[in-house]
Formats: C-alpha cells, sequence, structure tokens
C-alpha cells in the first residue's frame, strides 16, 4: 500500500503485504526499487536476480559513516572501472560516484547498464577523452554516435554527434544529406537526449538539482529547440524539450513550459498527427507519463504572488 508519494525525492513511502520479508514498519523505496505487482494498481519490490558468483552479488548495504569525497574523488565524478580480477566483465565500463563508505574503504559507484557496485579506489580511473577518427561521412558519424548511445557512452556519442552536426553545416563542400534539414534534426535530437540521460545521472535521487545537472539540462534544451527549429514535425523533439525544461529548475514556470511541449509531443501520431507532428506509437506511454508527472510537479510548487519591494528596487539600481 502506498502511504506517500514524492515525485520531487522519487520515491515512496510503502506498507508492504508481505510482513514476514520486508517487516511490519512502512519503507522508503525510490521509484527504480519497485514494478508493477500482478494485482492493478499495487507495487512489489523489484525482480532479484539469481544468486550468482561473489563478484556479481548486489552491493552491500553501507557499513559506516559515508562521505561526499576521498582523495582525487568526489561525488557524481565519472570514472572508468580497472583491474577488476574477480569481475573483468566490468573493467572498461564507466560509472557516476555516490558515496564514500569511509569504514570500508568503498565507493558506492552506479555503474552505467550493470547496477550499483561497492569498488576500491584503486579500481577506479579516469575516463579518456573521446576520440573521433577523421574522414567519417556525416552517415557514419551519426550511426557511430548511436552505437555507442546503446552500448551507454554518451560521452563519446555526443563527441560523434557533434562531428556529424559541424560537418553537416560547415562541411567544405557539404555533405548530401546537409540539404535534408529533418536529417539534421535528428542529430540534434539524438544529441539532446544523451545530455538528457547525463543530467539524469547526475542528478540521481538527490532533492535538488546542482549545477552540473542543470548545465547538461540546458544543452538538451537548446539541441532540442534548434532540432524543432530545423524541423516543427519532430515529436521526439518537442518530447525531449519537455524532459529539458523540467532538468533546468523544479520551478511553475519550467513545469508549465514542460506541459506545453509534452502536450505538443503527444498530439503526434505516426503518421503524423495535429499540425504534422509526428510521434511513434511506442513513446506515447512515456510521454504520457512525463506529462502527469509535469501537471504533479506545478501543482506541488508555490511562486510568490507578489515580488518583493525591495528586491525589486535592487534589480532597479542594477538595471
Amino acid at each position: 500500500t502506498i502511504l506517500e508519494n514524492n515525485p520531487d525525492s522519487r520515491n515512496l513511502h510503502v506498507q508492504f503485504d508481505d510482513v514476514a520479508t520486508s517487516g511490519s514498519e512502512p519503507l522508503t523505496v525510490a521509484y527504480r526499487h519497485l514494478e508493477h505487482a500482478p494485482d492493478k494498481g499495487s507495487y512489489r519490490s523489484g525482480s532479484r536476480a539469481a544468486p550468482a558468483a561473489p563478484a556479481s552479488k548486489a552491493p552491500e548495504e553501507s557499513r559506516g559513516p559515508l562521505a561526499d569525497s576521498h582523495g582525487d574523488f568526489h561525488t557524481r565524478q565519472l570514472v572508468k572501472l580497472q583491474e577488476l580480477q574477480s569481475a573483468p566483465e566490468l573493467n572498461g565500463k564507466l560509472g557516476r560516484l555516490r558515496k564514500f563508505d569511509i569504514n570500508a574503504e568503498r565507493w558506492e559507484v552506479d555503474v552505467r547498464q550493470v547496477g550499483v557496485k561497492r569498488l576500491r579506489e584503486e579500481n577506479l580511473g579516469r575516463p579518456e577523452k573521446p576520440e573521433v577518427p577523421s574522414g567519417l561521412s556525416a552517415e557514419e558519424l551519426k550511426a557511430r554516435g548511436n552505437d555507442n548511445f546503446k552500448a551507454g557512452e554518451l560521452e563519446q556519442a555526443v563527441a560523434f554527434y557533434t562531428a556529424a552536426i559541424e560537418l553537416l553545416e560547415e562541411g567544405n563542400p557539404n555533405p548530401v544529406e546537409a540539404s535534408e534539414k529533418s536529417y539534421i534534426s535528428v542529430i540534434f535530437g539524438n544529441r539532446a537526449q544523451c545530455y538528457i540521460n547525463l543530467c539524469r545521472e547526475v542528478h540521481g535521487e538527490e532533492r535538488h538539482i546542482g549545477k552540473e545537472a542543470r548545465g547538461f539540462a540546458m544543452r538538451a534544451n537548446m539541441d532540442s529547440a534548434r532540432a524543432l527549429e530545423l524541423d516543427p514535425t519532430n515529436g521526439k523533439a518537442a518530447y525531449r524539450r519537455g524532459c529539458a525544461v523540467l532538468g533546468m529548475a523544479a520551478s511553475a514556470s519550467r513545469a508549465k513550459e514542460a506541459i506545453y511541449w509534452l502536450e505538443i509531443a503527444l498530439s503526434g501520431r505516426a503518421s503524423g498527427g495535429k499540425d504534422g507532428i509526428v510521434l511513434p506509437n511506442a513513446m506515447r506511454n512515456e510521454v504520457s507519463n512525463l506529462l502527469d508527472y509535469a501537471k504533479r510537479r506545478l501543482d506541488a510548487c508555490v511562486e510568490a504572488a507578489v515580488p518583493d519591494v525591495e528586491q525589486c528596487r535592487e534589480n532597479c539600481r542594477q538595471q
């Protein structure tokens, strides 16, 4: 039974029916740890993998005080896993640092496409700067960016999409695809999605939007705006702009802006809907869910109806 829903912190206060497993007291559980139960309207804890070798077990609970920084590392930092003997398949994977367990001397690392692992600092390294080979066509750059995105290599995907955009907009001679605005719009939209994923990754389950997460959201907003400028029928770009503005600030004005763009996206159809907007049917549920969230955020926001007089005077002096 859901006792309380906290959309800002993305968690639920839940009383589970299985008292033998979860205990008699309600638990606070993050959205990502829940899945829909067979009975409509209820939830159960996320499915658990079968027992595996010790190297692939779920991370143990923190056993000591947690710190945001230690040595050369700090929370939200991007790292590359290295020199893992018991789980060599994780070497080369990228992840974000969460907290440092002082007693265990291990970092909680949210590894992309894997989950949270508890690792020692000698198994953490700095990722290399993305590089793009020369001589590739726009289509080859786009295809490599797509492959990197699917592999969770977001920084490398951004590098390939950026190279493709530069080639299409500034190449001499211009590639044949440069005359197709809808083609360029797709690449801007793809890069925007990379920035959205990076924003979500950096933000995690924090209540307040930090500077780095906001920066990624702003880049996503600019890219999706450019994608819509090139192709106003790009429903994916409208959806991504709604995602982006929600990541820029937890304010009523941003929530209203997100609702505007998400409603535009939802007006689209796979074959072209109102105003010719195209949105794949597979995305409709995702867009609808985010629209509902944006409306809840708007309801939860409280903005001053009357501006502060002293602040207005100060602004006048600054002008």
